[in-house]
């Protein structure tokens, strides 16, 4: 029985974020205040904001919405005034422009192309005044609220990486679920950077000797694995970009882009912001137009690509691209974000007779244009393969992994192959095979060690057997994407019983 008074009067932010605020912030909302707990809310987009405002369930002491000072900064800010010196010194970081990546609207550009033209759309003064106005806002939030754990969905804007930074400064834990790169578990982890938690506490557990129920499953996981390459579970909901679609589906896809016009034309969209009158969010007619032909054109373009033979290629080390824009990449691993560039001096960086061998993200398919992997495949000592041909089969044939914070470093794991990782991301730095590394000038060096790494030994079968273990002992297989997509309701109070826990864990170590 879960004892009520473990989080009773306690203060938590959570951040109404788009979907996520509607299918589980709510829900967790919901669960919190019959423990007892007093709230506030962050939200994002009109429509969830007009939801969190006007709903009955929950009584917010604070409601601020995030999209007003995209909108107006000047007008937030009101006169106050910060230098980048005295952010940076408050919030403990050396430069706000590593941060500034994950705001991808203001650093890319929606308008220009799709999907996203590398160049930046908002000037850098304009950048400036909205990263004093996010931390205006984070200082009054916490001035005003006194958080003492903040629940996010995820980690895309400065104004999310600027509450972790803060709320670090007194011992507040902005926490987040991720997937554990065990099929089905999620775990919850703290800070922007996924690198603590129960979740890396109890790896540490094992590491020491505690014994784990799940020590015969998590071998059994591993034997499975070894065997044929589990697909992370957030595929079973995405689009299979290699299944055959029903006529029904094809015509629903073509008409789509036109039930999307009369929607807009009727008003019904209402997240448009002023600042980006085009976005993912609130497209007028052309860009959903443009959109949609333009990812056919770009599909049919990778479909016919002159791709490199794959089965010419005897010794390789892989370079799986990323999607982009995408937290994983802008904000763990923002140093690499160009990837082009980041190829290109993997590719400088490769000894004896191996060359790079990179291939497409499925589901950026129809996202890239052909320009961007012709630049890639006349890449001197780059072979750009097929998309099609499976993930399984070139990880099995490499002999290493370089890339920001994949999957596939994960994967590599499992298969025992060595893998170099370049951000910072930490559920996946801390697995076995992950050599990690930031300067691509000495990367030469850390390619022959782990060339050289003999993974084969009982340590490294130890270190992977607590990392499955320590996903099943504070995980869930609650499905969090599925519910997040809303493609199913399923055990969602397991999901609470994980946020239940891993909020008594954290206030308990306070």
């Amino acid at each position: 029985m879960v004892n009520q008074s473990n989080l009773r009067g306690k203060r938590i932010l959570i951040f109404q974020q788009r979907g996520w605020g509607l299918r589980i912030g709510h829900f967790l909302a919901k669960k919190l205040k019959a423990e007892g707990c007093i709230l506030a809310a962050l939200t994002t987009k009109r429509s969830v904001y007009n939801f969190v405002r006007e709903q009955k369930e929950i009584s917010y002491q604070l409601i601020f919405h995030y999209d007003d000072i995209i909108d107006e900064p000047e007008k937030f800010l009101n006169g106050d005034d910060y230098t980048l010196k005295q952010i940076c010194d408050d919030l403990k970081i050396d430069s706000i422009w590593p941060l500034v990546q994950s705001l991808r609207l203001y650093v890319r550009s929606y308008k220009e192309k799709y999907y996203y033209s590398y160049r930046q759309e908002i000037s850098d003064e304009d950048i400036i005044t909205h990263v004093k106005a996010a931390y205006k806002a984070v200082k009054y939030i916490f001035d005003q609220f006194k958080p003492e754990i903040i629940l996010l969905p995820n980690f895309t804007t400065i104004f999310h990486l600027f509450l972790d930074l803060y709320g670090k400064k007194s011992g507040v834990k902005a926490m987040r679920i991720i997937d554990s790169r065990i099929r089905g578990i999620g775990i919850l982890v703290e800070g922007y950077r996924a690198e603590e938690g129960r979740f890396f506490d109890r790896i540490e557990e094992l590491e020491q000797g505690a014994i784990s129920k799940n020590f015969d499953r998590a071998k059994e996981y591993i034997e499975k694995t070894r065997n044929k390459l589990l697909v992370p579970i957030y595929s079973d909901h995405g689009s299979n970009i290699f299944a055959k679609k029903s006529l029904l589906k094809k015509i629903r896809e073509e008409l789509s882009p036109y039930r999307q016009i009369v929607n807009v034309m009727l008003g019904k969209n209402i997240n448009r912001l002023k600042r980006f009158p085009v976005m993912i969010d609130y497209r007028p007619p052309y860009y959903i137009l443009r959109d949609h032909y333009v990812h056919k054109i770009n599909t049919w373009q990778a479909n016919h690509f002159l791709y490199h033979d794959f089965s010419k290629i005897k010794q390789y080390i892989y370079f799986p691209l990323q999607f982009t824009p995408e937290e994983t990449i802008d904000v763990s691993g923002a140093c690499y974000n160009n990837q082009i560039e980041t190829i290109r001096q993997v590719a400088m960086s490769t000894p004896d007779d191996y060359t790079v061998i990179v291939k497409e993200h499925p589901a950026m398919l129809g996202r890239r244009s052909r320009s961007y992997l012709e630049k890639i495949s006349r890449t001197p000592n780059v072979k750009l393969i097929d998309y099609r041909i499976p993930s399984e089969q070139v990880i099995r044939g490499t002999d290493l992994i370089v890339n920001i914070s994949g999957t596939s470093l994960a994967e590599a794991a499992f298969l025992k192959k060595p893998a170099i990782q370049l951000g910072n991301l930490g559920v996946t730095k801390i697995l076995p095979n992950i050599f990690t590394h930031s300067d691509l000038t000495t990367l030469v060096s850390t390619i022959k060690k782990a060339l050289a790494a003999n993974l084969d030994t009982s340590e490294y079968g130890r270190k992977l057997l607590n990392f499955v273990a320590a996903a099943y002992d504070v995980g869930s297989d609650a499905d969090y994407v599925g519910i997040w997509w809303g493609k199913t309701t399923d055990k969602m109070e397991d999901l609470w019983r994980m946020y239940y826990e891993e909020i008594s864990y954290v206030l308990a170590k306070k």
